[in-house]
């Protein structure tokens, strides 16, 4: 099977690739995006992994296994990845690129792994397409849409900030309509998907984990638990002013009540 790992930026997708990466049953890409470019031929396919790592470069690495702190080092290292990836795949489709094909990929390059998955938040926007691919483990993660605009402002202030895009996400009101947006495409597809709860995997951690083993059919015991904390929940009392609380409630409101949250 191969896992695919999507929610909202911010939502926790990244502690759950991690999580999911350091099992000793699963190895993980860290947003390659080998999905995001299924039912096309095999040179479509490639030359768009070669322009994800033109846009990726050094910023991280594909595979948590060689990353590296110097940018240029780690840029080459991706490059090579790629290259690896699409050598294999190659020899697994003549036709359009499936998720059959890309697991088979993997299959080559981390042949110990039991399960073998990539993880990219935007994988969600295109469930429609994905939810149609056979051999795809679709996990989606969410969460509170106040912290998670807490979180994303602060990334748009700072590590963002240059980036082309931050105008679209520059206010509590826009990532909240955004986020409402996301869940209502989870909540669409959610008979295809396993989807968890950010608060309940930091406050039960042994047993979401146990949920998410037994249904991707491995030993609960291999996750790393100590890097679940319950101290990220809520921390956007801190992140947001009281105006910007009141325009994430404005929007998401009857969202998160239906969702269990506290208003």
């Amino acid at each position: 099977m191969f896992l695919m790992i999507a929610g909202r930026p911010r939502s926790g997708t990244t502690i759950l690739q991690t999580l999911c990466d350091r099992h000793p049953e699963i190895s993980m890409t860290n947003e390659f995006g080998s999905l995001m470019y299924l039912e096309q031929s095999f040179t479509r396919h490639a030359l768009n992994m070669v322009k994800r790592w033109q846009r990726v470069r050094g910023k991280w690495a594909f595979d948590h296994a060689y990353y590296t702190s110097q940018p240029d080092e780690l840029a080459r290292l991706n490059r090579k990845f790629v290259f690896n990836y699409l050598l294999q795949l190659r020899r697994h489709t003549w036709g359009k690129v499936t998720a059959v094909a890309v697991e088979a990929t993997y299959r080559q390059l981390f042949p110990s792994a039991r399960v073998i998955g990539d993880k990219l938040p935007h994988y969600l926007l295109h469930m429609r397409t994905l939810t149609a691919q056979e051999n795809l483990k679709r996990l989606v993660i969410y969460r509170d849409c106040r912290d998670v605009t807490s979180s994303f402002l602060h990334q748009v202030r700072t590590t963002w900030k240059e980036a082309d895009w931050v105008h679209q996400f520059d206010t509590a009101e826009k990532i909240a309509a955004s986020w409402v947006r996301d869940i209502q495409i989870m909540e669409t597809h959610a008979d295809k998907l396993m989807i968890l709860q950010y608060e309940r995997l930091m406050q039960q951690p042994e047993q979401e984990l146990a949920r998410l083993s037994r249904w991707l059919g491995i030993d609960p015991q291999g996750f790393p638990t100590e890097l679940l904390r319950a101290d990220s929940i809520g921390k956007y009392r801190e992140g947001l002013t009281p105006a910007e609380i009141d325009g994430v409630l404005a929007i998401a409101s009857p969202t998160l009540r239906r969702l269990g949250y506290q208003i």
